[in-house]
């Protein structure tokens, strides 16, 4: 509404990106510092609850000041703009026809608009602060992360892009954006080499190596990491390439974003039927992507008519919210329903445009009124759904408390002796681990009371991956069963991400490649797996990734510096969230995301005392070396690549022996050790040439 009472039909732009600006036609308002914090809170965030808000904003005052504070504050925004912007009593959120640039920001990237997610530029909030809210500028610098982070990802694709439609020339320009955004990262740098040389131009993709290796000597004290080198020599050795225009390639088959077959299923489903057939509630658990939906709505569809109950992230701390959603996709189906007045009258409570002449009723009282609303409730869902054969609630551990009563009264409906009418079967899922103690406590009551069954879904094996990658008619793809089965861990969301990378890259035709990075929707669920886990467990995982295949728990134990009962209770931990199986990651993908997400500092620290650890073990020579480099110690790797450079040599291998002594007489250099560097590179030349 607006200020004057008359509904408000103008379209309300946020401008967050750089200085903080409500854009109306083309009238421009300046927000002040904690309006804008607001807004952008709801755009980026959704729904939260007012006071809770409050606290972040005037974290210094008492309670009844902050509550103050945010009622003034809203006021005086509808007076300013004349109409609502913000909606809610308790719970906040922004209205219908406000739209926000750093809201469209993340929609551009998740949908794959990646040129209109570049062309929106700034930075969130510009040069706001908010060092007297310490809780909320935390946030805002993790916000601020993660657009920068959008925008990395949307240049690196628009280049991509690009340079399959053979626009070298905007594919190098996004390069060279992207080394703005992140200079100090060598997968960029490695981009602008490689589009340098494929477009012809040896020589400036030879000077981006320099300026790459200038800038770590310079800024980080270190040096590129060997396969930025090797692609350097790469190009250093090859001839100059010839102007190409890479074939475009197709949109990604459809079997792929969907598989046709559900596989590997076969016993779970056949207990879901014998479920059926008694009348029992199916729960399905496993981690996330391993299919729960996928089986939960193919098993719904084979057996009629099903609604389904979408609980979703962040909704937890807004009561009703999956509810509501669940009444109106009902309300959908059957427009005008012939309800009890009393239980109309109920469901105004949630739904106000479905109060009827008598208007809304009154605030509930006390627990009589309470017990009247819940039964309006169960009576409206079993009125509407009574055409169902069955209901999927999906993702219950995204479910608000309130609508989780409403769960916990239906099934105890549908599994009364005499339940009355007819009751759509319920079909549940949800992750491992996630759901509260208190449904955890009444799924095992109903499962104990032989009422439910609990399906613990898990990874697929290497069989069902064959049988997986068959069905899905992608020519190499069955060769690689083992390959995918390896870096995913059964997993099939993990799959068909690690499909579609291929798919992009002609993986497929060429063999399984020596990286495959983790990316997509695989990599976030990975990431909120990792959340969860205790710091000390999650420091333990990190220490695995960087050691790689010398992870010990003797050697963890060592370097953490940690008692061994300790540790094992941490790789416990790790165990049961699936991440590590004994003293190795259960799968490549959850490797790579652990590993790319150790803090810089935290990893040269453990660099560092892995390099110490290792050679009193007695590690190859060349492992160490590379522990030393990571650890941004190039003096103390300089040894070690003489040692390994021995051993190749007396191993007979000529090149490889060549080129660590160059590495390490470079190294010797860079550290100021000339005559040391000149006394390695006279080993090279007693090297014989052939």
């Amino acid at each position: 509404m607006a200020a004057d009472g008359l509904v408000n039909t103008q379209r309300f732009h946020l401008e967050l990106l750089g200085e903080a600006r409500l854009r109306v036609g083309d009238t421009r308002i300046p927000l002040e510092r904690r309006t804008a914090a607001v807004l952008a809170w709801l755009a980026l965030e959704g729904p939260h609850p007012k006071y809770r808000l409050a606290g972040l904003l005037w974290a210094e005052s008492g309670e009844a000041t902050a509550r103050n504070n945010m009622r003034q504050l809203l006021r005086r925004l509808r007076l300013a703009c004349g109409a609502e912007l913000v909606q809610g009593t308790d719970v906040l959120s922004l209205c219908e026809g406000v739209v926000s640039d750093a809201a469209e920001l993340q929609a551009h990237v998740l949908e794959g608009r990646h040129a209109e997610a570049l062309a929106l530029e700034g930075v969130l909030l510009g040069v706001l602060e908010y060092e007297d809210c310490s809780e909320f500028q935390t946030w805002l610098e993790g916000a601020r992360e993660r657009l920068d982070k959008l925008r990395r990802r949307a240049a690196v694709a628009e280049s991509e892009s690009r340079e399959k439609r053979g626009d070298l020339t905007g594919a190098l320009a996004l390069a060279e954006q992207l080394l703005t955004m992140d200079p100090y990262s060598e997968e960029a740098w490695r981009r602008l080499m490689r589009l340098h040389y494929v477009a012809g131009d040896r020589m400036a993709a030879l000077n981006a190596f320099e300026r790459c290796r200038r800038l770590l000597r310079e800024e980080l004290d270190t040096t590129p990491l060997p396969q930025t080198v090797a692609l350097a020599r790469e190009i250093e050795r090859g001839p100059p390439a010839p102007k190409q225009v890479p074939p475009p390639t197709s949109r990604l088959p459809l079997s792929v974003l969907r598989p046709p077959v559900l596989v590997g299923r076969e016993t779970e489903w056949a207990r879901m039927e014998a479920a059926w057939e008694a009348g029992q509630t199916i729960f399905i658990s496993g981690e996330p992507g391993v299919g729960k939906t996928r089986l939960a709505h193919d098993f719904a569809a084979s057996r009629g008519n099903y609604l389904l109950l979408e609980a979703r992230p962040g909704e937890q701390s807004v009561p009703y919210s999956s509810h509501v959603r669940l009444v109106r996709q009902m309300l959908a189906r059957v427009p005008d329903p012939n309800l009890p007045r009393w239980v109309r009258r109920e469901l105004a409570r949630l739904l106000p445009d479905q109060a009827g002449q008598e208007g809304l009723p009154p605030p509930m009282a006390d627990e009589a009124d309470r017990s009247r609303f819940l039964e309006a409730q169960c009576q409206l869902v079993y009125q509407l759904a009574a055409s169902m054969d069955a209901m999927v609630a999906d993702d219950l551990q995204f479910m608000d408390s309130a609508t989780a009563e409403f769960a916990v009264l239906m099934l105890s409906r549908r599994h009364a002796p005499e339940p009355g009418g007819r009751f759509p079967r319920f079909i549940d899922t949800y992750r491992t681990d996630e759901l509260s103690p208190q449904a955890t406590v009444f799924v095992q009551q109903l499962v104990t009371a032989g009422l439910a069954i609990l399906v613990e879904l898990q990874p697929l094996g290497s069989a069902a991956v064959g049988a997986l990658l068959q069905s899905l008619e992608l020519p190499g793809a069955e060769k690689l069963v083992q390959d995918v089965t390896r870096h995913t861990g059964g997993n099939p969301l993990f799959i068909t991400e690690t499909l579609k990378y291929l798919l992009e890259t002609g993986g497929l035709e060429r063999g399984w490649p020596e990286h495959v990075p983790a990316s997509g929707r695989g990599q976030q669920l990975i990431q909120q797996r990792l959340e969860r886990l205790s710091p000390s467990a999650l420091l333990v995982a990190r220490l695995a990734a960087l050691a790689k295949t010398d992870f010990t728990l003797e050697l963890a134990s060592e370097v953490l510096e940690m008692n061994p009962l300790a540790l094992v209770t941490h790789v416990a931990e790790l165990e049961g969230a699936q991440i590590l199986r004994g003293e190795r990651f259960t799968n490549d993908l959850l490797f790579e995301v652990v590993r790319q997400g150790v803090p810089g500092a935290l990893g040269t620290l453990l660099h560092r005392r892995l390099a110490v650890a290792l050679e009193q073990r007695g590690a190859a020579p060349v492992v160490v070396a590379q522990h030393w480099l990571d650890g941004h110690e190039p003096r103390r790797a300089a040894p070690f690549l003489v040692s390994a450079a021995n051993a190749e040599a007396a191993a007979l291998r000529h090149l490889e022996a060549a080129l660590l002594y160059h590495r390490a007489a470079a190294l010797l250099d860079e550290t100021g050790h000339a005559d040391e560097a000149a006394l390695v590179r006279g080993r090279v030349r007693n090297i014989p040439t052939a």
